[in-house]
């Protein structure tokens, strides 16, 4: 990188500093989780596009019901259980997303694990192809609306160019304002962005969530984004991390999925 460069860049990354101590609203309304309330795990599934209604069956049946107990039992804080809505070989099927309260629930998972690899019955693993599970750090968060009945979500994993603390810095100065102003315009009803503990070798080493109302509020994502942004460029601190050159991240293919509910 030439030294201009690199200088354009410091001056983006300070001034991106400068708007989370300013924008309180920003990074500090955006539920930063604690060490102790930040262990997740997230799960992907792929099976056989035959399989694809047998999975799901087995989620609706299976894998949300026990999921709802372990959450009523204490024994995850947080779920989100999502099934890709397009068949797509090079993805997965579906993620669940499970938050642990401290390191000795997630550390008590692996009790679940001998019995239910990866939370699935015997008969989901029967139609399972591959399972990844991710340990991950829930970094930034606006509270997803479980109960919201149409929501929508977009999961975005990343693969990052820089170290953990500059990413971090580029999300409270940068993306995090995005989302504020997606949510104030009111298409986005919450977002969580995770980092992976372990990323060496794994596909991604970052995750968005992003969960929209409904289709009608996906559907204007485009326009939203282009008028929030064009609205931020009025900050000289967003603005300076918005012109830098500096390659922060890649984005890796997006799913959109929908979440699945206890089939009563």
């Amino acid at each position: 990188m030439k030294p201009n460069s690199i200088r354009t860049f410091g001056r983006a990354i300070a001034a991106a500093v400068a708007l989370t101590g300013v924008l309180q609203a920003g990074a500090a309304s955006a539920a930063v989780p604690g060490d102790g309330d930040a262990l997740s795990l997230i799960i992907t599934y792929q099976t056989a596009p035959a399989n694809r209604p047998a999975l799901r069956h087995e989620l609706e049946q299976s894998t949300a019901r026990e999921l709802a107990r372990w959450k009523h039992d204490g024994h995850i804080k947080q779920y989100n259980l999502l099934f890709n809505r397009y068949a797509d070989s090079d993805n997965w099927d579906a993620m669940a997303v499970l938050t642990f309260s401290t390191p000795a629930d997630l550390y008590r998972w692996r009790v679940v694990e001998r019995t239910r690899p990866a939370a699935l019955s015997g008969k989901a693993l029967a139609v399972t192809t591959s399972i990844h599970t991710t340990p991950v750090d829930a970094k930034r968060a606006e509270a997803l609306d479980a109960k919201l009945p149409n929501a929508v979500y977009v999961v975005i994993p990343y693969k990052t160019l820089v170290s953990a603390g500059e990413y971090e810095k580029y999300a409270d100065g940068y993306v995090i304002p995005q989302f504020k102003g997606w949510m104030d315009e009111g298409v986005l009803a919450g977002y969580s962005l995770y980092t992976s503990q372990f990323p060496a070798g794994r596909l991604w080493n970052a995750m968005v969530l992003l969960q929209y109302k409904d289709e009608a509020a996906l559907s204007a994502r485009e326009s939203v984004v282009a008028k929030v942004r064009e609205r931020l460029k009025s900050s000289p601190e967003w603005k300076a991390i918005s012109d830098s050159k500096k390659n922060v991240r890649t984005e890796e293919q997006v799913v959109i999925a929908d979440p699945v509910a206890v089939n009563q």
